[in-house]
C-alpha cells in the first residue's frame, strides 16, 4: 500500500484498494487521495457535496445519484475486480459497470459512511481533474472548512476560467508568495464580480481576506 497506507491508516482496506486503483491510472489523483484519506467524516460531507455537485453539472454523475450509494458500489465492485484500472481508465465503461453492479445489502452495513464518501470523492474528483487537466486537491481543505463559500458552482467557475487552483489554495492557506497575492486576489474578485456585478470591490476584498487562514 505504501504512501497511501501511511496517510490513510484509519481507512478500510477495501477503500484503500479503490483509491489505489484510481491513482494507478490517474497519477494526478495522488494528492487528492492523500487529502481526502486523512479527513474526518464532518469534513468529508462538505468535500463530497462540492465534488458531486461539479460532477453532476458535468454529467459524470446523475442528479439522482448519491455519494454514499456510489461509494458503496465502488467499494463492493472493487471486491469483484471492477475498478477504473480494470477498465483501462475508461470512466464511461467503469461507471456503466458500477451502475449495473448489484449491491449486497449485508456488505453495505459493514462499510462506513466515511469510506463511502472517500471513495466517491476520489473517483469523481479524479474524473474532474482529468477533465480540466489540473488538480483540485489544493482546495480540498477549503471545501471542508467553508463549503458555504467554496460551493460546487464556485469551484466549477474557477475551473472553467482556467484559474490555478494551486495558487487559489495558496492564497487562502496564506502560504502563497507575497508577490503573487495581489494578482490572485484580483482574479478572485473578478470571478466574484461575474457572479454579482454590482458587488463592491472593497467588500469582496475584505470577504476574501477574512477567509484566509
Amino acid at each position: 500500500m505504501g504512501w497511501f497506507s501511511d496517510v490513510c491508516s484509519a481507512v478500510s482496506s477495501a477503500c484503500r484498494s479503490v483509491c489505489n486503483a484510481v491513482t494507478s491510472v490517474v497519477s494526478s489523483a495522488v494528492e487528492l487521495t492523500a487529502k481526502v484519506g486523512s479527513m474526518a467524516l464532518e469534513g468529508l460531507r462538505g468535500v463530497a457535496a462540492v465534488i458531486c455537485s461539479v460532477a453532476q453539472a458535468l454529467g459524470f454523475m446523475g442528479v439522482d445519484e448519491s455519494a454514499k450509494d456510489l461509494g458503496d458500489r465502488f467499494i463492493q465492485a472493487e471486491g469483484e475486480g471492477i475498478t477504473l484500472e480494470s477498465c483501462k481508465g475508461d470512466y464511461d465503461l467503469y461507471m456503466d459497470k458500477i451502475r449495473n453492479f448489484k449491491l449486497d445489502p449485508e456488505k453495505s452495513k459493514t462499510i462506513s459512511d466515511d469510506d463511502k464518501l472517500r471513495a466517491t470523492s476520489v473517483v469523481m474528483g479524479s474524473r474532474i481533474e482529468q477533465h480540466y487537466g489540473q488538480s483540485i486537491a489544493p482546495l480540498i481543505p477549503m471545501m471542508a472548512r467553508i463549503p458555504e463559500f467554496l460551493s460546487g458552482g464556485r469551484l466549477k467557475s474557477f475551473l472553467d476560467a482556467g484559474i490555478s487552483l494551486s495558487k487559489v489554495g495558496g492564497y487562502f492557506c496564506s502560504n502563497l508568495d507575497r508577490r503573487e497575492i495581489p494578482a490572485v486576489e484580483a482574479q478572485l474578485i473578478k470571478q466574484e464580480k461575474a457572479i454579482a456585478p454590482t458587488a463592491d470591490d472593497q467588500k469582496l476584498r475584505d470577504m476574501l481576506r477574512d477567509m484566509r487562514e
